[in-house]
């Protein structure tokens, strides 16, 4: 912790130390502060002197109980922002990496299938390795393009790639087998939805519990006993650009996801952003590629 975090710290933990309704129970009048200060005569048969000793340790003794806590509580969450900081700075350099093969691809020509899916499979190799060292826990990124046409809710939709650790994982025979609808799949059908009513609280889908989650539709389901999903947090976010010109009309040209073995994984604050940033710099990729992907 450098000086001046070490003298934020300090200050802002004599102030909380401060505030509270304690003080003003206790000093919020001159009568309050009499009674306290007069306490051990009246109370105890002390010395008016003693008395005024006895209040004005209880109220320094109360100032440094309540000092040492908030010290430890304003530590604790310093460091844990610091944590967390690191933590999206290391996900800055992967996406960083990702993003310059992508750049790249679309400066080569000819242009190959076979380098389209490269950049894309590596792509999803940086996004996943930056939310393994954020989240300190096994995830798995995928994109998901439509089989045929235009995003609906009968539409069923396919991996266009995965992450290479999961992909012989997850990709076998038996889920390529279903038939992954939109409707079947909630985190798709809400996400849809969301993009077709221009929701203005966004238009991705978060679950940090999915397990818990009632009424909550999976086709992969199929693919595991008892219905169990190796995942238990998820991000979707739709391929379409974050800034739209209001005259233009844009397809979803799919979805973006990423998720993790562990619930309560994903802050909707900084994760969520940052995968639509990613998924707004695949789209004209996407689009310059889609009869490749269709």
């Amino acid at each position: 912790m450098n000086i001046k975090a070490l003298f934020e710290v300090l200050w802002k933990s004599i102030i909380d130390s401060f505030s509270g309704k304690i003080w003003k129970w206790l000093l919020g009048s001159s009568g309050a502060l009499f009674s306290l200060l007069l306490f051990g005569k009246n109370f105890l048969n002390t010395t008016l002197e003693f008395s005024f000793k006895i209040g004005i340790v209880f109220l320094i003794s109360l100032f440094i109980i309540r000092f040492i806590l908030f010290l430890s509580r304003n530590s604790f969450k310093y460091l844990h922002n610091l944590y967390r900081d690191s933590k999206y700075g290391d996900a800055i350099i992967f996406l960083k990496d990702g993003f310059a093969k992508t750049h790249a691809f679309r400066k080569k020509e000819p242009k190959t299938d076979e380098d389209f899916m490269k950049t894309m499979v590596y792509l999803c190799d940086n996004i996943q390795k930056a939310f393994n060292g954020k989240n300190s826990c096994k995830c798995s990124v995928s994109i998901k393009v439509p089989v045929k046409g235009a995003l609906t809710e009968q539409t069923s939709v396919v991996n266009l790639c995965r992450d290479s650790e999961n992909s012989k994982l997850r990709d076998n025979p038996n889920y390529k087998a279903i038939d992954h609808t939109i409707i079947g799949n909630t985190p798709f059908r809400k996400v849809l939805n969301n993009v077709l009513r221009n929701n203005p609280n966004g238009f991705f889908y978060l679950n940090n519990d999915i397990a818990s989650t009632k009424d909550y539709d999976n086709t992969s389901k199929e693919v595991y006993p008892n219905g169990i999903l190796p995942y238990n947090s998820e991000i979707v976010v739709p391929i379409i650009p974050t800034e739209r010109d209001n005259v233009k009309t844009y397809e979803t040209l799919g979805f973006l996801c990423v998720d993790c073995v562990h619930k309560n994984k994903f802050d909707p604050k900084y994760d969520v952003p940052l995968i639509e940033g990613v998924a707004d710099g695949i789209y004209d990729i996407l689009s310059l590629n889609k009869a490749n992907i269709s």
